[in-house]
């Protein structure tokens, strides 16, 4: 909880002050500094749960190639991936080997996870799919994206997120008819973008939106404002890529 919310000082005190620590309990405060990116202080917690006697497990390690590939430790990652297998026998899981292909994905390496997927001795799911697919949108490599794009249209073809993501990569590269086409894919099949929602609280009373969203009683003011504030970025040299909605 601690560190879900950035407190990780607190994260931390709650760990020291266990009278009995287990293998969650530094699971749970390795995932954690991995998560915030704090890769070294990741590797020093992993080699004193070992000096305490505990034994790494299939979670220590998920936590650890993890913290890699946030932080962009492409070599260190692959080490505990193997180490994992070679020196402690534990056998690779099917999300062991999506964080290694998110590794190579996050650094730009789509070949070599690609490899990772060709090579390993499962099933592709559509999360190890999906995985590459946003690599490939990230690093606009839209070869590799129709290949995985096929596979998740296969695997979960009702997913909305999977069209528009590859959709989106062909716009980026200038391919606006491959882009429509998919578009036009998604309508054949009937599947529909489940727009995204915001919430805030104000005064104990929830506030939900939706974009171009006029739906809020207040919704007046707070374009309003928005168009105030937008021109004031504006001022400061900001130059919007999008319009905004207006109060009309």
């Amino acid at each position: 909880m601690y560190s879900k919310c950035g407190h990780m000082d607190l994260a931390e005190g709650a760990f020291d002050m266990m009278e009995l620590k287990n293998e969650v309990s530094w699971n749970s405060i390795i995932a954690a500094y991995g998560n915030h990116g704090r890769l070294k202080d990741c590797l020093v917690l992993f080699r004193a749960m070992k000096d305490e006697g505990f034994q790494p497990d299939h979670v220590t390690f998920l936590a650890i190639i993890s913290a890699c590939g946030h932080a962009g430790q492409v070599e260190e990652g692959k080490r505990h991936f193997n180490s994992m297998i070679q020196d402690y026998g534990i056998a690779a899981r099917m999300e062991h080997y999506a964080c290694l292909i998110d590794l190579f994905g996050r650094a730009g390496r789509l070949e070599e996870a690609f490899q990772v997927i060709e090579t390993m001795p499962f099933t592709p799911d559509a999360g190890i799919w999906g995985t590459l697919l946003g690599a490939c949108r990230i690093h606009g490599n839209v070869e590799l994206a129709e290949v995985a794009s096929e596979r998740l249209f296969q695997l979960d073809p009702q997913n909305s997120g999977y069209y528009v993501l590859l959709s989106n990569l062909h716009a980026d590269s200038g391919t606006r008819v491959r882009a429509d086409q998919i578009r036009n894919l998604m309508k054949e099949r009937g599947v529909q973008k489940v727009p995204g929602y915001s919430w805030v609280e104000v005064n104990n009373s929830s506030n939900m939106f939706v974009a171009a969203d006029k739906n809020h009683p207040q919704s007046s003011e707070i374009y309003l404002m928005l168009n105030n504030l937008l021109l004031e970025i504006q001022d400061d040299g900001y130059v919007p890529q999008i319009s905004t909605p207006t109060t009309d």
